[in-house]
């Protein structure tokens, strides 16, 4: 797109993401400025309004890239495994500003009696008497839909792909029991016998148990109890190899009449971690807590995408002004600089961190400006030789006779001839903000209990092997998100390697 086509696009997305939040709304897409809080949100509208009012303003038919810009970007796109390797960062971020969309516990539609709600766009809650329920508070729309579909009545509900929220979301694992030819009892779909205890419950009253049985091999063997609707309990007995061997009526005949109000159907609960079920939509299973695993590993991917935003821009923005200023004046600002950065590298990061995580709770914000305050020396550094090379050139002493500010210097003519070095920085950077993250979750020190984590999940696996599936998954979604961003920056210091566009005479 042009210059004045960008701007219209982005003044025009400004003004969508400050209406939707006035409004209430939650859109997707349109609240990707204030997920790291209102007033930073609100702050980076501004920003982007202004770039985009520059952007309308602007004459120019196209972007003004210079030849050598174009070459290093087509010889970024002829690495294929770099080049590849984006592609799928981009499609993952695309999927992580879906959101609810995607992934979380309220419907995208609900259907009822002719009215049409969306409570997955709406940032306030909608009450369970907006949909024929008698409770006053957010109804359960997995359930809902369940519901409705029972009473067949033309009300419907749409539940997003994972129909899981990434936090604080819980729900029971109820799987239905069979009675197979060879006499056992299996769970529906399993090849062995059933162990545990499974229950019958009311036909008009689903949430109430009726009867609960223990059961070895598939057969009956254990103690049985048995409730009435009031959930007191009327019966006890116990089998013995499928067959009743004690029993002990406490409603003085009563509970035989139980019978005929219990449903056929045994259930049983699988309490958590339950493993993979499309079933339950519990595609990558659950953890010891009873969340969603996949809609874990997707809260931590927007995670991971929103730090490493964070982190970069600020690492980047001071380290250009430090490194900048150092490089540029030289003399003692260059040696107090050199030596403020040697002191401040020798502080112990993982103390402090310890310190702050003991008094308060962090958030995602704390932990990484406290990350970035330790880890911008590196760019600064780099920074502050590259002026110092760039300074000695002669179009820097042309400018300078000219009568150009050192500001100017700085930001117009060599920052654009140091651009390459950040670039090749980048992907790194973002590869040490996920693992500083995960490290810190991993030991305890990170993100609250119930923000989602891959570090937290990934200790959460490791502590108990006998459900792969959790430690599984983590390593997965983080070394192979770790892989990509590394092919990436491999790429990008290839195509930008200056030694590829350099001729000697």
């Amino acid at each position: 797109m042009r210059p004045r086509t960008t701007g219209i696009a982005l003044v025009s997305y400004v003004l969508l993401s400050a209406l939707q939040r006035l409004t209430g709304y939650a859109v997707p897409v349109l609240k990707l400025p204030f997920l790291a809080g209102a007033w930073l949100g609100w702050v980076l509208l501004i920003a982007l309004l202004m770039l985009g009012i520059r952007w309308c303003r602007s004459s120019q038919l196209d972007w003004a890239l210079s030849p050598l810009t174009q070459r290093q970007v087509r010889r970024f796109c002829s690495l294929r495994r770099g080049y590849i390797s984006f592609l799928i960062l981009a499609a993952l971020a695309a999927l992580a500003v879906l959101d609810t969309a995607l992934v979380g516990k309220r419907a995208l539609l609900v259907s009822y009696q002719g009215q049409w709600f969306s409570p997955a766009f709406r940032a306030d809650m909608l009450s369970g008497r907006s949909f024929g329920l008698a409770e006053e508070s957010e109804p359960n729309y997995r359930q809902l839909q369940q519901q409705y579909a029972h009473a067949a009545r033309g009300d419907w509900v749409l539940m997003p792909f994972i129909p899981y929220d990434p936090m604080l979301d819980s729900d029971e694992v109820v799987e239905t029991l069979e009675q197979r030819a060879d006499g056992l009892t299996y769970i529906r779909g399993a090849s062995q016998p059933f162990y545990g205890r499974a229950h019958t419950v009311f036909s008009q009253q689903p949430d109430l148990k009726r009867q609960e049985f223990t059961y070895r091999k598939g057969q009956r063997h254990g103690e049985m109890r048995g409730w009435d609707t009031k959930g007191e309990q009327v019966e006890r007995g116990r089998y013995q190899q499928g067959q009743r061997a004690e029993y002990t009526d406490y409603s003085q005949g009563q509970a035989a009449a139980l019978e005929s109000q219990a449903g056929q159907e045994l259930r049983t609960t699988v309490y958590p971690p339950a493993p993979p079920s499309w079933k339950h939509r519990h595609l990558l299973g659950t953890d010891a807590a009873g969340h969603d695993v996949l809609a874990v590993l997707y809260g931590g991917l927007q995670q991971a995408f929103l730090a490493a935003f964070l982190f970069v821009s600020f690492v980047f923005v001071v380290g250009i002004l430090l490194g900048g200023i150092m490089g540029y004046f030289g003399g003692w600002v260059d040696l107090i600089g050199q030596r403020l950065v040697e002191i401040w590298s020798m502080l112990p990061f993982l103390f402090v961190v310890m310190i702050i995580s003991s008094l308060i709770q962090p958030t995602l914000i704390i932990l990484v400006s406290i990350i970035a305050i330790f880890g911008w020396m590196s760019t600064a550094t780099l920074l502050r030789t590259a002026t110092l090379r760039e300074k000695a050139r002669d179009y820097t002493a042309a400018a300078r006779l000219l009568g150009a500010s050192p500001a100017r210097i700085m930001f117009h003519h060599i920052l654009p001839n140091t651009l390459a070095i950040l670039v090749t920085l980048a992907p790194f950077e973002v590869a040490a903000i996920i693992t500083s993250l995960a490290a810190l979750d991993f030991l305890g020190f990170g993100l609250p209990p119930e923000v989602p984590s891959w570090g937290r999940l990934l200790h959460e696996g490791t502590e108990s092997f006998n459900y792969p599936w959790i430690v599984s998954a983590a390593f997965a979604a983080m070394v192979g998100t770790l892989i990509l961003v590394t092919f990436v920056g491999e790429g990008i210091r290839e195509a930008f390697d200056p030694k590829k566009f350099t001729v000697y005479r």
